[in-house]
């Protein structure tokens, strides 16, 4: 890592770190509710997975205002950890992958699913285990130690997020009727988008860390 003298003469605002970090807390406690949410649509618990769509969409409210504070934050701020398109990026990509999360949880309701192959608790499984390794590599920005390590993890999510959907898929249409089909793809395929959508969070973090040197 290269020494910058202005890093020892200019006061910097950290309060970034812990809005992203909380960002990535809720990014995955909506992969768990959204767990949740798969494992009493198996349970054929209908009041458990209303509430479930509701606490999703809650978080994903909350993780709006917190996106929103770092914008306002970095309009008002003259030095910043990290350049502030950089901060903007990272904030703008947890965002999606909590919109996605959100979307695929109204999905379900839209479609009225109530099948859960086990494709679908793999994919939820995946996905709360990046969402865990994203907050560990949100958390390892401020000292930027271990994070080529962590991204390697969260990459492996990410390729048995294709491995998934490609055995789902091969499941789907050994079984399942043409409207099934139709519904579990486009589920499938927002699940996949959704792991990649975090993943790439790693990538977007491993150029900044390029760039600093």
């Amino acid at each position: 890592m290269k020494f910058n003298i202005f890093d020892l003469l200019l006061p910097r605002e950290t309060k970034f770190y812990t809005m992203l970090n909380k960002q990535a807390e809720i990014l995955n406690q909506a992969a768990k509710e959204f767990r949740d949410q798969i494992a009493n649509l198996r349970a054929s618990q209908n009041d458990a997975v209303l509430k479930n769509l509701v606490s999703i969409k809650e978080l994903e409210k909350a993780g709006d205002k917190v996106e929103k504070a770092v914008v306002d934050e970095l309009d008002k701020t003259f030095i910043t950890p990290l350049d502030r398109e950089d901060i903007n990026r990272i904030s703008m990509q947890l965002g999606t992958a909590l919109d996605h999360i959100n979307d695929i949880s109204q999905m379900l309701d839209i479609y009225s699913i109530r099948q859960t192959p086990a494709a679908l608790t793999d994919f939820c499984d995946i996905l709360v285990g990046i969402t865990a390794e994203n907050i560990t590599l949100i958390a390892a920005l401020e000292n930027r130690k271990g994070i080529s390590q962590i991204i390697r993890v969260m990459h492996e999510f990410e390729k048995r997020g294709d491995d998934t959907f490609h055995q789902g898929m091969a499941r789907l249409f050994e079984s399942e009727s043409p409207v099934e089909i139709i519904k579990f793809k486009s589920v499938y395929e927002a699940l996949e988008d959704t792991i990649d959508s975090v993943d790439f969070i790693g990538k977007v973090i491993r150029s900044i860390m390029i760039k600093l040197g």
